[in-house]
């Protein structure tokens, strides 16, 4: 499947991808048959596809497949329209995309699953590839730990952080004035 960059900006202006979402009540529960079964036949459809299973929590955790000529989430339109403008003709690909704040800094993970064509062609192996990430990704969610305080390090390792700290603190620049120069002239009376 291709497309044009200023094609997938129409649809995304249209609001003509549809997004369908499943929920689970934890991730004992999570069953991504559905979501393959849809994503494939939209994509047989030649239709650009957006499928989310939504973990329910205190933080949700969302696991997204879509398809698209950027790894970008289809929700940022503008920033996808700013890229692809004028775009030849390209490969749709599929994206995976997790979605919580203990993924990354920025609550957000994407990675390529495979092109269209590829994911078509062979989508035992493409589905493997991704359940493989989905399941990293939330295991790699349930073991995270919140960085320790610098008051709760031992000791000694607090006094190491700090002269760290101090020796890697950037000067300051002194700010040099260039003074003009002025002529002093003393005439006699």
């Amino acid at each position: 499947m291709e497309r044009t960059g200023n094609e997938l900006i129409a649809l995304l202006k249209a609001e003509e991808i549809e997004h369908k979402v499943w929920t689970a009540a934890d991730q004992s529960t999570v069953q991504l048959d559905p979501l393959f079964d849809y994503v494939e036949q939209q994509l047989q459809a030649n239709q650009m596809v957006s499928g989310e299973i939504m973990i329910s929590g205190t933080e949700p955790i969302h696991l997204t497949l879509e398809s698209n000529l950027i790894n970008l989430p289809l929700r940022y339109v503008n920033q996808i329209s700013k890229i692809v403008i004028d775009d030849p003709a390209k490969e749709v690909n599929i994206y995976m995309i997790v979605e919580h704040p203990h993924v990354t800094r920025s609550g957000l993970r994407i990675e390529l699953a495979a092109s269209v064509q590829s994911y078509l062609d062979d989508s035992d192996s493409v589905k493997g590839k991704i359940a493989q990430f989905f399941d990293q990704e939330l295991e790699s969610i349930n073991n995270y730990q919140e960085p320790k305080a610098e008051s709760e390090l031992a000791p000694d390792t607090a006094k190491v952080t700090k002269a760290v700290k101090k020796a890697t603190k950037p000067k300051a620049k002194k700010e040099l004035t260039k003074k003009s120069a002025v002529k002093k002239t003393t005439k006699g009376v």
